[in-house]
């Protein structure tokens, strides 16, 4: 199987995320992709919505995606969220047969030489990268690979901002997210 694995903090996961996960199975013919809500980021970003309100927010907004599947792999995990502990938890649990495909942004890969156990994941799979202006990918590697993509210009922290301000989200999120978001009533504060 091709296994696509699509990780982030998905506070809120919005339509530049889902056209994303609709793009990537379609372009790599990947049997399933993974979409994974980090657990404790390894980038110290403390102030997201708790793991359970991010399982719900990304099964509302990827549920309906043939293929996709929201894991919780990431949030069962103790300790920090490293990519290639997730990766070697994902391979354990689906067979070290599949082929792996790591998703990232050019965001991510401008700084990929950084990221802890970067040669492991290299080990373990084919990084995709995609495309988003202003960056660039540092690694030379022939399991990095940079597909040409359309680009979602927008941000989970720039629609919270619209949240808090009542102004209207429904170019950015699903419909069930929107009313989940209301009925929890998140980023308010």
């Amino acid at each position: 199987m091709r296994i696509g694995i699509y990780g982030g903090s998905f506070d809120p996961p919005h339509y530049g995320h889902k056209n994303i996960a609709e793009f990537v199975i379609e372009k790599l013919n990947l049997d399933k992709l993974l979409i994974v809500p980090v657990g404790v980021a390894s980038h110290g970003k403390d102030n997201l919505s708790s793991s359970s309100i991010r399982m719900k927010m990304c099964e509302l907004t990827f549920g309906k995606i043939e293929k996709a599947i929201v894991s919780p792999v990431e949030i069962q995990m103790e300790g920090v969220s490293y990519t290639f502990k997730t990766l070697e938890k994902i391979i354990e649990e689906y067979g070290k047969e599949n082929d792996y495909f790591e998703i990232i942004g050019e965001d991510s890969a401008n700084y990929f030489d950084k990221w802890k156990e970067y040669e492991k994941i290299l080990e373990l799979s084919t990084v995709i990268v995609l495309k988003r202006k202003g960056f660039k990918n540092v690694v030379d590697s022939s399991k990095i690979v940079t597909v040409d993509n359309p680009y979602f210009n927008m941000s989970s922290t720039e629609i919270k901002e619209k949240i808090k301000n009542n102004e209207d989200v429904l170019e950015f999120l699903t419909k069930e997210t929107i009313e989940f978001i209301k009925k929890e009533n998140l980023y308010k504060k």
